[in-house]
């Protein structure tokens, strides 16, 4: 009779022991960076997705643009002086800051660093000028990049959104074609379609269940 080579042998093992087995799960929460130009639907689909029951944590960006009709403080964005600003950039309280369109804009670092200790996933929508900072710190976290149909449809969409004055619309739309040349750089696409937001946020969501699924998961730091 042939004698069992190691290969049988690792099979034998596994059946006998299969009934204490045990699996091992390293549990940790994501830091996913959601970025594309301005006007892609970042913000609608992160409340879309909130919508749906997802539990973690949106970060609110700071910035020292005022505010538009019913934005509210604390909720969209933290509205800072330029002033207040500059305190907190001294103060190092940003992982990344930087000027956008005009104004500036800062991720605040403690409310991540809480939320991430506490187990708790964070998304964060920023620009991907503020990615490209967030990834020289992080490189455990999670890039999306949320794109448009087409150049056309994302003009279309900043034209409709009818916040801005004519001249931010002009420098957002300037800013587009850079901001799309960023997409090798990221982990993940999603192609945001008119009409389509379910989808989108389908999308989303399994890509948060597919690195919460990773065997070596990634463990953010920052």
């Amino acid at each position: 009779m042939r004698q069992p080579d190691e290969r049988d042998t690792a099979v034998m093992s596994a059946t006998a022991g299969e009934r204490s087995l045990r699996v091992q799960v390293k549990l940790c929460p994501l830091l996913l960076v959601l970025s594309g130009p301005s006007g892609v639907g970042k913000t609608t689909v992160t409340k879309a997705l909130q919508n749906h029951g997802w539990s973690g944590h949106v970060l609110t960006t700071a910035t020292t643009r005022r505010p538009r009709e019913r934005e509210i403080p604390g909720v969209d964005y933290h509205f800072l002086t330029v002033e207040e600003f500059h305190r907190m950039v001294e103060a190092g309280a940003f992982l990344e800051y930087a000027e956008v369109h005009g104004n500036r804009y800062g991720t605040p670092a403690a409310p991540v660093r809480e939320k991430l200790a506490a187990g708790v996933d964070v998304i964060m929508t920023i620009d991907p000028q503020g990615a490209k900072a967030i990834r020289a710190r992080a490189r455990d976290a999670v890039f999306v990049f949320l794109a448009p149909e087409s150049l056309d449809e994302l003009i279309a969409r900043v034209n409709r959104r009818d916040l801005d004055s004519p001249e931010q619309r002009a420098i957002r739309l300037l800013n587009a074609e850079r901001e799309m040349a960023e997409l090798p750089n990221y982990d993940y696409l999603i192609v945001n379609r008119r009409d389509r937001l379910h989808e989108t946020v389908e999308q989303l969501k399994a890509i948060m269940l597919a690195e919460h699924s990773r065997v070596e998961p990634r463990c953010p730091a920052v």
